[in-house]
């Protein structure tokens, strides 16, 4: 079995947790490239954001585990120009590993909680423009500590939510593919617990930093329950009640 996975702090975890043989199978794209990846494959696994869902609905998506966030610590940051008036934004700029999630939700989050329609932009540079936020996605948030200027995407989006914010969830183009990951995802569960430390210090981050993300770990669930299905669920009604899809999708759920 081969896996497809995006390249950020989280999804590292779970390769960090692998066995030598399983590492040598990952490969890491950029988050929006990897369920066209995907796609390609047979016995394949790809941890894909959970929004990609919306225009793959023949996906089986495995019910165990993913990348779900319960609180603030998370892969995207979003920041505010000094001067700027938070209710008045028109335009949010996008940068880092984006993807379909990223561009759907910060138009759904600006719409519930600022009740402003904004349009969205792709900027290659991560730094703040004077006229608009930046939404920045994925590892860049955690150099120089960054993200501790930021306001956490996850936080807006459980508000709304009334759930989990599940980021990311593992899928296969094959139910037998997913099947398979189920029955190995229940021996890996000791050993993502186990790796929590180690992998924490295995950052190249500053020492404050680390020490901030080991104790904010513990809202990264890695270990799928019935709120983080309801998470999934949640999440990929909220574009039909904003009107950006015609029809709810029915999660293929293994």
């Amino acid at each position: 079995m081969k896996y497809i996975f995006p390249d950020n702090l989280f999804s590292r975890f779970y390769a960090f947790s692998f066995s030598e043989e399983e590492k040598k199978r990952i490969s890491f794209l950029p988050s929006a490239q990897i369920t066209a990846a995907l796609l390609n494959e047979k016995d394949a696994i790809g941890l894909i954001p959970t929004l990609d869902l919306l225009t793959h609905e023949q996906l089986f998506v495995s019910k165990l585990g993913g990348v779900s966030f319960e609180s603030e610590f998370c892969n995207s940051y979003l920041y505010f120009p000094t001067n700027i008036d938070q209710k008045k934004v028109t335009e949010v700029a996008l940068s880092g590993d984006v993807s379909s999630l990223e561009a759907i939700l910060c138009k759904i989050l600006f719409a519930e909680l600022y009740d402003q329609q904004v349009k969205m932009s792709l900027q290659t540079s991560s730094e703040i423009e004077s006229d608009m936020p930046l939404l920045l996605v994925g590892d860049t948030n955690f150099v120089n500590e960054r993200c501790l200027t930021g306001i956490s995407f996850a936080d807006g989006a459980i508000e709304i939510l009334s759930a989990p914010f599940v980021n990311f969830v593992f899928a296969g183009k094959e139910k037998e593919t997913v099947i398979a990951f189920n029955n190995n995802f229940a021996s890996l569960i000791p050993k993502l617990y186990k790796s929590i430390l180690p992998f924490i210090a295995s950052l190249n981050l500053t020492s404050e930093l680390k020490d901030k993300i080991r104790e904010e770990f513990s809202s990264f669930v890695f270990e799928f329950d019935s709120m983080d299905i309801d998470g999934i669920a949640q999440l990929t009604r909220l574009p039909y009640y904003h009107v950006m899809i015609k029809e709810m999708i029915e999660i293929k759920f293994v």
